[in-house]
């Protein structure tokens, strides 16, 4: 999301695809939760809210809904492009790529009917690289002046290259030239915090909607911090609130698929999620939507594990799992297979356009004599006839069952190994995840922003999402030339993310599973949801509810 057009080729908004279907195949809502033109959405979540703390967040789920209620300098439009939000205009970029100068508008409110100032995003920003916040995303930082000494310690908060000047303009300033900058200012980590509010909750700042201020559309209700229900609610202090059509969006967490279906056919929710047989069943059916994704689901080893650090066992895992007939027979959703780490169809090469996907190739492919073999000559090596791993995942219908199908592969083609799953809320798999408590992982990553560095990232070994400890110097001196000394140079750069690539695949640094694609049935009497393929996935901020 860049106005120095570097690489890319963005994956455009999501298609929706709706098939002209049979009747009866489901139930039109008749009667549904949209009735009568009220402007209530009653959604269907897949999972918890981890946060509301834009600068602690790290799964899509918080971000999806965080990002309806506050927003950044920028915002991501239908065409997936940066384009002002709290920014009154678009930005004023130096000749050289270091300096980036936004006007505020004056008319954005917080909900608490105090003005959105450039000093709440001065604030915001040193608390994400404040190395005392543990941000997660505060990597993304790195380029602004004194953000790497910063998170060192080295240096204060106060220190940081973010200016405001005066209370309407703010002014960044970055020691080299970051391509992707302007989309970082549409992500959920750089938008804004009012200082006076975020330090009068403390630590529970964003841990229910009752500690958290809104400036975006809606504001966030109902939402005790672990409970399985909130609602949006129109923020009647929205500088555009004209524009925002609905009332209301009730949202629930429905983990289990046929339970989501009775609800939707009933009239009593306005969206369900669909997996497996459901999508095959439903195919034909007239509200059935498909939304391709920028997001690669895999499984990520600890290497702390001394059985994995044996490169032959962690091939073999990864050849064992047939991700052709987990995506069509499993799944069913509209997933496709993926041959690496990044999703097809999200960046292109600067110099032929070829996909970043298709250059990189495949590896892995099911192959159980291979894999069999190659777990012999890891049994000599290790000196064990038999191994446990633990596998670690989320606790939703879909994801259990791929958990249990990774189990089973495994199992039934490498004798003498056992998997045991252990398959828990989201925001329990992060923590365990961060704590190194797991032996596989079954992760994944949805692109933030429209370039391969949001995925290779990733695996650098500083990296605060590399939660198995992957490290190959090779691989990080590359990704560190990516953002240094090649950061201009677009073909080197290219080069460089390529050549990394080549490494992780080399050292099977993880086991690529599916790329992800989501199916719902959703009431067609709701119109103008925004998906997105990048970043935040569904905008409900221009939607509305129209009779039939």
């Amino acid at each position: 999301m860049r106005k120095t057009k570097v690489l890319v080729g963005l994956l455009s908004t999501a298609v929706l695809l709706a098939a002209c279907g049979n009747e009866g195949d489901a139930a039109a809502p008749s009667g549904s939760a949209a009735e009568a033109a009220e402007q209530v959405v009653r959604y269907t979540a897949p999972t918890e809210l981890a946060t509301l703390d834009t600068a602690l967040m790290t799964d899509i789920n918080s971000a999806n809904y965080g990002g309806h209620i506050i927003e950044g300098l920028l915002r991501i439009d239908a065409d997936g492009k940066p384009v002002p939000a709290i920014a009154a205009e678009e930005g004023t970029i130096s000749e050289d790529g270091l300096t980036y100068t936004y006007r505020l508008r004056e008319d954005a409110q917080w909900s608490n009917s105090t003005p959105v100032t450039a000093h709440d995003f001065v604030f915001a920003m040193q608390k994400l690289v404040n190395p005392d916040t543990g941000a997660a995303y505060s990597y993304l930082t790195e380029t602004i002046v004194n953000a790497p000494e910063i998170m060192a310690g080295e240096k204060e908060p106060s220190e940081l290259g973010v200016t405001a000047n005066g209370d309407y303009e703010i002014t960044f300033q970055l020691s080299q030239p970051t391509p992707y900058f302007e989309y970082l200012l549409a992500f959920s980590p750089f938008f804004p915090q009012n200082q006076e509010f975020v330090e009068e909750q403390g630590d529970r700042y964003g841990t229910s909607s009752d500690t958290v201020l809104a400036n975006g559309p809606f504001t966030l209700e109902n939402w005790d911090g672990t409970g399985l229900t909130w609602d949006l609610v129109k923020n009647e202090n929205y500088y555009a609130a004209d524009e925002v059509q609905l009332d209301e969006v009730n949202v629930q967490v429905i983990k289990e698929t046929s339970t989501a279906l009775n609800l939707f056919e009933s009239g009593q929710v306005d969206n369900a999620h669909l997996t497996g047989q459901l999508v095959k069943q439903y195919a034909d059916n007239e509200h059935l939507v498909v939304q391709p994704k920028a997001r690669t689901a895999y499984v990520e080893f600890n290497w702390d594990n001394e059985y994995l650090q044996n490169d032959k066992l962690r091939e073999a895992l990864g050849l064992v799992i047939n991700t052709e007939d987990l995506v069509n027979t499993i799944l069913g959703d509209g997933s496709t297979e993926i041959g690496g780490f990044l999703p097809e169809d999200f960046v292109s090469s600067p110099v032929d356009g070829t996909d970043f996907a298709e250059e990189a190739g495949d590896f892995l492919e099911y192959d159980v004599e291979r894999a069999q073999q190659l777990w012999d000559e890891a049994k000599a090596e290790l000196g064990v006839g038999a191994i446990t791993l633990s596998l670690v995942g989320d606790d939703d219908e879909k994801n259990k069952t791929i958990s249990q199908y990774i189990q089973g592969q495994i199992q039934n083609n490498l004798p003498g190994v056992t998997v045991e799953l252990r398959n828990v809320p989201k925001k329990n798999r992060l923590a365990l995840a961060d704590a190194d408590e797991f032996d596989l992982l079954q992760t994944g990553w949805g692109a933030d922003f429209a370039d391969a560095s949001n995925f290779m990232d990733l695996m650098y070994s500083e990296s605060p999402y590399n939660e198995g400890g992957y490290a190959n110097e090779e691989f990080d001196a590359l990704i560190e030339s990516a953002k240094s000394t090649n950061a201009n140079n677009e073909e080197a750069r290219w080069e460089n993310l390529q050549d990394a690539h080549d490494i992780l695949e080399e050292d099977y640094a993880f086991i690529p599973l599916y790329q992800e694609a989501e199916s719902q049935l959703r009431n067609p009497a709701v119109k103008g949801i925004l998906f997105r393929s990048v970043g935040n996935e569904f905008d409900l901020s221009r939607a509305s509810v129209e009779s039939e």
